[in-house]
């Protein structure tokens, strides 16, 4: 820990990045505020969202190939400048009054291509300047912000929107993009070792594809973590909200229920911060099979003291599988290849979760909520077990920290 906070790159990269993902969830609030108020129409609602969503995945491609060069810095640099201009662009649209949700629809859409280029960027260069052995706390801290940000976020943003106006939200949003981008200003990223005669783009997005296909531990944890995971946690929020409605808790309850997983996930990632992480993998296998029994215990006992206690359980999995599976990633990956592979992985994350969702949504219309639960706790479970095959000598040896 006292490592970290005399690592000045890393200290950079938090701070600009703890006040981006700070804004970006008091503006997501909003924004969707903002249109459900103009429009009325929850099909308004759902096509923002997809352009919120889907051109990140067509960009994804193209920006793991540029993550994997040697610019990452003015990747980071670049979209914490554009996106910070659209957010003023929406000021800008929200205080003229001339609302116009193709414009804003727009705005969006070049927002997700950014954020497509900036996540692989900023995944592969956490490695390059945090050392190994404090890597899993380095990714322990961007989750408790993640999560911090997630309860306290829309909170303020609500009161922002009543006390201030819309305006307000999108205008601080723009200004915690700008000042990542000046702390960015300062980063030296370290350098990776590049192909010596130039490569095609198709060529190296081939390169990268292939080499997560060949890895049998990469491919596994992307399954594994882009794929089933994903898919069978998607519909929680559907599942909670029809455990709601049958039991009559109201929005509070909901409420109560949501913030249980955000509590249990802060504390997971409080607890791998200040504990001794000897092995990754293990983590991720012990984060996975806590999400499959807490799903398991939420539907085999419904009252609404246990479903807070199991819902706790399940964010205290998710921060665990989630800091182990990234921080595995990071760890058996080639520097010069972490961007490909964090954007494959990515893409298939952004295009699991709506069939997921999709998914348990018609299950939830067909079969009691409780025996889903049950089911998809034991899929996930058995998951997580599935990494025991292809990281078994890793399971069997305790070794340091930098092992995974």
């Amino acid at each position: 820990m006292n490592q970290l906070l005399r690592n000045r790159q890393f200290l950079l990269l938090l701070g600009g990045q703890s006040v981006s993902i700070f804004g970006d969830q008091i503006y997501y609030i909003g924004l969707m505020w903002t249109i459900m108020k103009q429009t009325g129409s929850t099909m308004s609602l759902g096509m923002s969202v997809i352009c919120m969503t889907l051109p990140s995945i067509f960009v994804m491609p193209w920006a793991g190939v540029m993550a994997d060069r040697n610019i990452k810095k003015q990747i980071l640099m670049i979209t914490d400048f554009v996106r910070g201009l659209m957010m003023l662009m929406l000021v800008v649209l929200t205080m003229n009054g001339h609302f116009s949700l193709l414009m804003i629809n727009l705005v969006l859409v070049i927002i997700s291509a950014m954020n497509a280029f900036f996540s692989p960027a900023l995944s592969s260069t956490l490695p390059l300047v945090i050392d190994r052995n404090n890597l899993s706390k380095g990714n322990s801290i961007f989750e408790f912000i993640r999560r911090f940000s997630a309860i306290l976020g829309p909170a303020i943003g609500g009161i922002l929107i009543s006390i201030l106006s819309i305006s307000a939200v999108f205008a601080l949003n723009g200004l915690s993009f700008i000042i990542s981008f000046f702390f960015s200003l300062f980063l030296k990223i370290p350098l990776v070792s590049q192909p010596e005669h130039g490569e095609s783009f198709l060529m190296r997005f081939k390169e990268g594809f292939f080499y997560t296909l060949r890895m049998k531990r990469l491919l596994c944890l992307t399954l594994v973590g882009g794929v089933i995971i994903n898919f069978f946690l998607a519909p929680i929020e559907v599942f909670l909200v029809a455990i709601s409605h049958q039991l009559k808790f109201g929005s509070a309850g909901l409420g109560w229920l949501d913030a249980a997983i955000s509590i249990g996930a802060l504390l997971g990632s409080l607890t791998i911060l200040f504990g001794h992480i000897s092995n990754q993998i293990r983590l991720a296998v012990i984060g996975l099979v806590l999400e499959g029994a807490a799903l398991i215990l939420v539907g085999l006992f419904p009252g609404f003291i246990p479903l807070v206690v199991f819902l706790g359980l399940l964010g205290l999995g998710i921060s665990f599988a989630s800091i182990g599976i990234s921080t595995t990633y990071q760890l058996i990956t080639e520097d010069d290849k972490r961007g490909r592979v964090n954007s494959f992985n990515g893409m298939l994350g952004t295009c699991t979760v709506p069939l997921g969702t999709l998914f348990g949504s018609f299950l939830t219309s067909k079969l009691s909520v409780a025996w889903i639960l049950v089911g998809f706790g034991l899929i996930v479970s058995s998951s997580g077990m599935t990494l025991y095959f292809p990281f078994k000598e890793k399971l069997q040896t305790t070794r340091k920290v930098s092992t995974y």
